[in-house]
């Protein structure tokens, strides 16, 4: 049924349609270009590198604070002081 309409369609309105869709087509790719996506592996990728990268501040977190209790200057959380202040 769709090929006896499309047969019945005059090759102008075929054309239109083409042209509609390339249209249709380009302008969705530019909004979704601008957009800046990234693919869900380039996500995953970048969330395992986030959870890997949080448990090693983690850990150096740790060491520095087992390594202040040693010493008896234990870190706080505070800032470095400055001796201009």
């Amino acid at each position: 049924m769709a090929r006896k309409i499309r047969a019945a369609m005059p090759d102008d309105l075929e054309d239109l349609s083409q042209d509609l869709r390339k249209n249709l087509r380009a302008r969705i790719d530019g909004a979704l270009t601008r957009l800046d996506l990234v693919t869900r592996e380039e996500f995953e990728v970048q969330r395992e590198l986030l959870v890997h990268i949080t448990e090693r501040i983690e850990s150096l977190a740790a060491k520095i604070e087992a390594a202040g209790k040693t010493t008896g200057t234990a870190d706080k959380g505070s800032a470095r002081k400055n001796p201009k202040s």
